[in-house]
């Protein structure tokens, strides 16, 4: 396949099928994952899909600078701030400033114990999705995402 410059447009029309359009699938597919998540969570726990995401991202670490965990989850900036609030007053995470004055988060003891009742269950929902591709398929997906991502930055900064 030829690689054109996208930021060319050209007169000649798109006849691709919607169902063959790599970003249409993608996003349906992100829609139904994501419905299917907040379900779980808000039927499980009563918090939401960011909110799970901030107690993944800590998951492994003891305090995060909150700019790591929006860098970690893609989680908007004002979205993120609005999540700290809620999940501080539900104590499910601490947030202070550090030396630095720059804002710190860390879970705590009932935001560990959420997690841990949540994981399984979580992780028991992504092992079924991806149980129907093998490991040399699951590989590949990766690679591929990994490629896609390259390659949307690189197109980010020509646009």
């Amino acid at each position: 396949m030829q690689d054109t410059d996208p930021t060319q447009a050209t007169v000649e029309a798109y006849d691709v099928p919607l169902d063959r359009m790599f970003t249409y699938r993608l996003a349906r597919l992100h829609a139904l994952l994501n419905a299917q998540a907040i379900r779980i969570l808000k039927e499980r726990a009563g918090i939401s899909l960011a909110e799970w995401r901030v107690l993944a991202a800590l998951a492994t670490r003891g305090e995060v600078p909150a700019a790591e965990i929006i860098r970690l989850t893609d989680v908007d900036k004002s979205q993120l701030s609005r999540n700290i609030k809620k999940m501080v007053e539900r104590g499910l995470i601490t947030s202070h400033l550090d030396a630095s004055n720059q804002r710190t988060l860390a879970k705590t003891d009932r935001g560990r114990a959420l997690f841990q009742e949540l994981s399984p269950l979580m992780r028991q929902r992504q092992d079924y999705l991806m149980n129907c591709l093998t490991d040399a398929e699951q590989d590949a997906l990766f690679e591929a995402f990994d490629r896609l991502e390259d390659r949307a930055r690189r197109l980010e900064e020509q646009i």
